[in-house]
């Protein structure tokens, strides 16, 4: 029995990405992967085409993150085809603008890091020392400068500048990332692309798309899921009968696929009213993310518990995309986060 689960945003471009992330996980290599994904433009999808972008909209970036998340390849789209070109947007500077530009050319490929705790000291030309920890920094793929929120100021560090990590870690996803200690960085005044209040609300705003983009994978990855579910219970025996049979693991089934409907045309609905809004209300992606959460990790237990020992393996498309769920229950704040956001989150929606 073959089973596909509906598409939030149906397209060539779906198409294109599922293609694609079918190809890079049969490949293997997952840098050369992303090395097409920014030749084809994907990190510059978003912005505007006055300032040399594809002029997409948030429905094509779902298309592109939809289509990947039906393999678990993990290419980091929220962080470097969302998270970074917002950031730049928001930003409002010259500085911003040329980075932003130069991203959509191809010339600099951007990881992005919040690092409130970083403690920075203004010096006399315009410049900036930095001291403490970088955290989370990408250790799986390459990249040319990170983009570093620290407090009230965005910060455009190169990669070069950076010293060798400390720390190395690696996620029950395979997601790899590394800390970097930062004793005494001298960066010039054309790093600093934003300071004050700017900076403080391009981060925010960046921060919502960033949250929106993974409840968008997780959607995803749990209709991924249950396609996963559905072939190995139609086609696995016990007892002399296909496990497909038994009343129990259906009614499972069924409960992991109103779980999917439900958040698919709730993430469907809000991305094409944003779309024509413009808008991207803070507390709609507080709560998007708070109720992805919930399901992601019912979808993920569920589908550990239908195939049995074998659902833990990294061997099965099925085990790894029970990781990838897991996971991104905690990417971009997990539930308590989201719960103190909602707690003092105005009910306004930001630009």
């Amino acid at each position: 029995m073959q089973f596909s689960a509906d598409t939030m945003f149906p397209g060539d471009l779906f198409e294109a990405a599922t293609r694609f992330a079918a190809d890079t996980l049969a490949a293997g290599d997952r840098a050369n992967a992303w090395q097409q994904a920014v030749a084809m433009g994907w990190p510059a999808l978003l912005v505007d085409e006055a300032r040399g972008g594809a002029g997409g909209t948030l429905a094509d970036l779902g298309a592109v993150i939809e289509g990947c998340a039906r393999h678990p390849v993990g290419l980091p789209l929220v962080r470097r085809c969302a998270q970074a070109p917002a950031l730049l947007m928001a930003a409002g500077s010259a500085g911003a603008d040329d980075t932003l530009r130069a991203l959509c050319a191809g010339q600099v490929d951007l990881d992005v890091v919040d690092a409130p705790a970083l403690t920075v000291t203004a010096l006399a030309d315009g410049g900036v020392r930095l001291d403490g920890v970088l955290e989370g920094v990408d250790a799986a793929l390459p990249f040319t400068h990170v983009l570093v929120s620290a407090g009230a100021l965005l910060l455009l560090v190169p990669q070069d500048a950076l010293p060798a990590p400390t720390a190395r870690f690696v996620g029950i996803d395979g997601a790899q990332i590394a800390d970097r200690v930062l004793s005494g960085l001298l960066l010039p005044a054309s790093a600093v692309l934003q300071r004050g209040e700017a900076a403080s609300s391009a981060a925010a705003i960046a921060q919502d798309l960033a949250i929106f983009a993974t409840t968008l994978d997780m959607a995803a990855t749990l209709g991924a899921t249950i396609e996963q579910c559905i072939a190995y219970l139609s086609t696995r025996v016990q007892f002399g009968v296909a496990l497909a049979t038994f009343q129990v693991l259906r009614h499972k089934v069924v409960e992991m696929y109103v779980d999917y409907e439900s958040a698919s045309v709730l993430l469907a609905r809000l991305v094409a009213d944003t779309v024509v809004t413009g808008r991207l209300a803070a507390r709609d992606v507080a709560l998007c993310k708070l109720y992805l959460n919930e399901l992601a990790r019912r979808g993920a237990e569920a589908s550990i518990q239908l195939h049995g020992g074998m659902g833990l393996t990294a061997e099965l498309p099925a085990g790894r995309l029970a990781r990838r769920l897991l996971c991104a229950g905690f990417a971009q704040g997990d539930r308590l986060t989201q719960l103190a956001r909602l707690a003092t989150e105005p009910t306004a929606a930001r630009l």
